[in-house]
This record gives structure tokens, sequence and C-alpha cells, in this order.
């Protein structure tokens, strides 16, 4: 009989110590060392690096394989199970409609970088048909059915997700206020990503944890790309770049808070302990990629990407 683990018997993870009821100075410490493991300067200094490389020689990161049987309910830690489960769900539903978030994007980038909508959304054939998919893409596909598993795992029923909406590519009189508006949102989203599935993270052990994880570090990657790109491309300060990014961030909040299955249940359920591990991992994440930011000088920019557009 196959052993399966649970938080009972499990000391350490993928977030450190793993006590079976940790209070929230024990669940900070876990975001932090996640943050420690996952986000370092040399990391995320390696995925801004690669995206060059996508431009000619798209790739996508490869996945740990997944024990998906030892996922159990059993693996959530520090937090009611009802809000860790709702938060699944709106990650899948926020995660379903990738193909339309990569065209909204690609056809932003094809003005400025067509290198970069190369990235996000592929190529299209002469009847808007996918020709190719973008590596972004293809990483971010994999997102909702790994969220829509673990859900069924932790519950024994299927999600039939509701997916978010998608704004349609607005031309604008400036292309390049357009496409840097529209940055600072796939910033935002990218953000969120990482935040919230680190908060996830904290809050679950083994092959939970695990599972999480996965998507997670393709946030991360997908984050740096972004963030690097628009200081490259468009020349802003990191303050610059968090006012708007935040901005956009709320703005979301807003606009899809009504289109979540458990939009107003969550709300209801997180406490005022769960609300601040929620600000604490936001701004725990923004607080890195500040220091990684200094990194990014204007030489190195110009030696990955060449002159900006801004500049030209």
């Amino acid at each position: 009989m196959k052993f399966i683990p649970t938080r009972r018997h499990i000391a350490t993870d993928l977030a450190g110590a793993c006590p079976e009821n940790p209070n929230y100075l024990q669940i900070r410490a876990r975001m932090n060392r996640l943050v420690d493991r996952y986000l370092t300067i040399d990391i995320l200094s390696q995925h801004l690096i690669d995206l060059p490389t996508q431009f000619s020689q798209p790739h996508v990161r490869k996945w740990e394989p997944i024990d998906w049987k030892s996922v159990s309910r059993e693996q959530i830690v520090g937090v009611d199970p009802d809000l860790f489960i709702m938060l699944v769900a709106g990650a899948t539903e926020i995660e379903t409609p990738i193909r339309e978030y990569s065209q909204e994007t690609w056809n932003y980038m094809r003005s400025i970088h067509p290198g970069m909508a190369y990235f996000i959304g592929g190529t299209q054939n002469p009847d808007g048909s996918i020709a190719t998919l973008g590596a972004w893409e293809k990483e971010e596909r994999q997102h909702a059915p790994t969220f829509k598993k673990i859900y069924q795992q932790l519950t024994g029923e299927k999600l039939q997700p509701k997916p978010n909406s998608v704004n349609d590519y607005q031309s604008s009189n400036s292309a390049l206020t357009a496409v840097n508006k529209h940055t600072l949102s796939r910033i935002s989203t990218e953000w969120g990503a990482v935040s919230i599935y680190l908060w996830l993270m904290a809050h679950s052990t083994g092959a939970l944890q695990q599972a999480i994880a996965q998507p997670f570090q393709d946030e991360v990657n997908h984050l740096a790309k972004f963030w690097g790109f628009s200081r490259w491309a468009f020349a802003g300060s990191y303050y610059e770049q968090v006012k708007g990014s935040a901005k956009s961030l709320l703005t979301l909040a807003k606009h899809h808070r009504g289109e979540r299955t458990e939009g107003n249940n969550l709300v209801s359920k997180a406490t005022t302990v769960d609300a601040i591990e929620l600000a604490f991992v936001f701004s725990r994440v923004m607080v890195r990629v500040r220091t990684w930011n200094r990194e990014l000088s204007h030489t190195l920019l110009t030696h990955l990407f060449g002159q900006s557009p801004v500049a030209a």
C-alpha cells in the first residue's frame, strides 16, 4: 500500500519548516522562504536574459512531475480549507481564457516589437487562425487545467469555471503609449499570480504544494520578462512601474470581482489575518523586484534588446 504523506508527516517542504498548525509569524516565515528560494536576483536575471533567445528559438520551461494521487485536502495548512479552495477556483477562472489574453497582447506588441509579439502569441494564418503558439501561451495553457485538477482532488467535484472577460485590442493614436499601458497591465496580472500562488504554497505542503509550484514558477518567469522588457522599452522608473501596475491591478480586481464564481463568498470567508497575509505577500514580492530592478542598468538592457523605442 502506497504511503500518502499528510501535513502531520512533513517537517519541512518547499517553504521550509511546516508546523501542523502554523500561526501568522510562521506562515510569514514560510512566505519569506519561498521568496528567497524562487525569486533570487540570479533567477530573475536569468529569466530576463533568456527573453531575447525566445524571439528566435522559442522554448518552454520544463515542469516537474506532479504526483496527483497524493494531492490531499489534508495538505492545506494554517488556513480555512474553504478559503484555500475558493482561491484555487478563482485561479482556474483567471487562467482559463489564455488564448484571448495572448491575442490581446500580440496585437499590442506587434507594432513596436514583433519578437515580443511572437514570444507571447506565436504566428497567425491569414484567416486569423493559429499557425504557431507562442512560448508564453504554451506555458500559460497548462495552468488552468492544473488548478482545475487541484480543485477536483481537494473537493471530489469537477469545477465548471466561468472565465474572465478579456478586453479586446484598443487602437490608439499613440502606439507606444498604448503598449506601455498594456504592458503595465500584464505586469500587474503576473504580479498578482505570483503573489496569490506564493500564498497558496505557504498554506500547503506535500504533493499539493509541489503541484502549485509548477504554475508559480512560470509566473515568476513571466513577471521578470515583462518587467525587464517594460524597463527597456519605456525607460520608466521602479516607482512609475509599481504605480502603473498597482493601479491596473486594482482596476482589474474591481472589474472581475463580479465574474468570480465565489467572489462574494471569498470576501466574507477571508479573515483579517488572511487579508494581512495577502497584503504582506504582494508587498514582499514587489520589494524583491525592487532589489532586482537595481541590477537592470541601461547598458544591460541595451545589450539584451538593442535601442529602446523611446530613444528611436
